[in-house]
């Protein structure tokens, strides 16, 4: 099952699907922190996130992409993926080779991603290289596919907040969708999608 979000589990209507999903699965979680590395904020970050998955009776662990053990992922009963930058979390987990075992957590287990963590999840990176090319100016991703584990949904998250910080956003998404024929299901933060064995659901507040 995958959670697609914009920042994380915000709302009542997500909090209430997560909480059912975890009715049927084990409380062990894990936080991947690897797109926010470099960001200042990480240790407050990483402290709200623990304090959010507690208050659903998850013990978590943080879980280093390239340094911890692929395998050990597993273990795990919820991956959670955290926001920052998309480019640099993608390159780290080419790098890796942990896509695998992410696409088995994602069919057998919980996975939820945030921002960065949701964009991963689907088959390439162009538009949001193409909205927010200095994202990927330090990072230099060239092949920009992705783990392609949404069915072919695409989305991007923030819709507000990119509409008042990325010059014409809508009118340069609805180009890209013009021009491959690919719907992108713009997200508010508080909104999300998910996906459950080939079943697709939208939290649209």
């Amino acid at each position: 099952m995958i959670f697609l979000t914009s920042n994380g589990l915000t709302s009542p209507e997500l909090r209430r699907n997560f909480a059912g999903a975890l009715e049927n699965t084990g409380k062990k979680c894990a936080i991947i922190p690897t797109a926010m590395e470099k960001d200042k904020q990480i240790d407050q970050w990483l402290e709200e996130t623990g304090q959010e998955l507690s208050d659903f009776g998850l013990e978590s662990d943080i879980f280093y992409i390239g340094t911890d053990e692929n395998e050990k992922l597993l273990d795990y009963d919820v991956i959670y993926i955290c926001g920052g930058n998309v480019f640099y979390l993608m390159q780290k987990i080419n790098e890796a080779e942990i896509a695998p075992i992410i696409a088995k957590c994602a069919e057998e287990k919980i996975v939820v991603g945030v921002s960065a963590g949701s964009l991963i999840m689907q088959k390439d990176l162009v538009l949001i290289k193409d909205l927010i090319p200095r994202m990927n100016k330090r990072v230099k991703l060239k092949d920009l596919s992705a783990l392609n584990l949404t069915g072919g949904i695409e989305h991007l998250p923030h819709r507000t907040r990119y509409i008042n910080t990325i010059e014409a956003f809508e009118k340069r998404v609805k180009t890209y969708e013009k021009k491959t024929g690919q719907k992108v299901i713009c997200l508010e933060d508080g909104q999300g999608i998910i996906i459950d064995e080939g079943k697709t659901e939208y939290i649209i507040l």
